[in-house]
């Protein structure tokens, strides 16, 4: 096992910030927001005019692991960032970096090491509340492959911020300046990307108010991890009765499908309009896809930041 990796886990997990009571908080405040979002999604579902007890129930499950999983991210992009930036730069201010350097471990093991100590703390905390993040499969309305998409996405953009955070540390010459850099790296990509994609989708629009039939690319939306996530999740993307319900992913699945071209509308005959171009497939419809998924870019542009922070 790797010393560096050995030495700060026993760490981490020895000290006070890992105390039973601090696991119990946090497992707390994440039921009492699953909780809340179970009112909030019964509510919405009560209140739709002739939505049926299944499909209710299915709502309810789908709204619930919409929220939870939107929730994991935002603590991903609030928390690695904070616990990987003072990897390095902590070991220059107290004095210790060079007994690292003097040992026969190579760069790259320590990177690795330190990197490996400083995520493991929040996958502790991950795995603490994944059977809440489970629950919505005794409503319906998910499955089993969603959760372990959802769980892959999560891991990929954690290790993308604690590579680009531990880059931060060793180029830092403060504790300061390194937490300062990497948060700022981390609400660019989740959430300035935001705005940058309203200003792609205000040059986009033709003179006319219409966007191109052959769908819009966005640079934002690319690194932006709400949009994998939701990409990943609902790929293919399918166009459904269900679809008409508002839910957490309704704001992203409407890029989703605008970036595919599917802003136009299909007349399906007995006056069904759906959004087009369209697929039907054993009697249910899909988006043709004009472009590869979302989340594909997303994960190769993730896998270069992870590679080039390492580096």
């Amino acid at each position: 096992m790797n010393p560096v990796l050995a030495r700060e886990t026993k760490e981490r997990f020895r000290g006070k910030r890992t105390m039973p009571w601090l696991l119990i908080t946090w497992i707390l405040a994440i039921g009492l927001i699953a909780y809340l979002l179970f009112i909030i999604a019964r509510e919405i579902a009560q209140s739709q005019f002739g939505l049926g007890q299944a499909l209710a129930s299915g709502f309810v499950g789908r709204f619930l692991f919409e929220s939870m999983t939107l929730l994991v991210v935002t603590a991903v992009v609030m928390v690695v960032p904070g616990l990987t930036a003072l990897s390095i730069v902590g070991e220059r201010e107290r004095q210790t970096f060079h007994l690292l350097q003097v040992t026969q471990m190579s760069p790259y093991q320590l990177v690795l090491g330190k990197l490996g100590s400083s995520i493991a703390y929040f996958g502790v905390l991950l795995i603490a509340v994944l059977p809440i993040v489970a629950l919505p499969m005794i409503f319906g309305g998910t499955t089993f492959a969603d959760i372990l998409v959802a769980v892959a996405s999560v891991v990929l953009l954690t290790l993308m911020l604690g590579a680009v955070s531990i880059w931060m540390s060793a180029r830092a010459k403060s504790s300061r300046g390194a937490v300062a850099m990497s948060y700022a790296i981390a609400f660019v990509i989740a959430f300035l990307s935001f705005a940058g994609l309203g200003a792609e989708y205000f040059f986009a629009f033709d003179d006319r108010g219409n966007l191109p039939s052959d769908g819009v690319e966005s640079v934002s939306a690319l690194i932006n991890p709400y949009f994998a996530l939701a990409s990943a999740v609902e790929a293919p993307l399918e166009i459904g009765q269900d679809r008409f319900f508002a839910s957490p992913y309704t704001p992203l699945e409407l890029h989703l499908y605008a970036r595919q071209g599917a802003g136009g509308a299909v007349d399906l005959g007995g006056g069904q309009v759906e959004p087009g171009p369209i697929r039907i497939e054993n009697g249910r419809l899909f988006v043709n896809y004009s472009r590869p998924p979302l989340w594909v870019y997303t994960a190769a542009i993730y896998a270069a930041l992870i590679g080039l922070g390492l580096w």
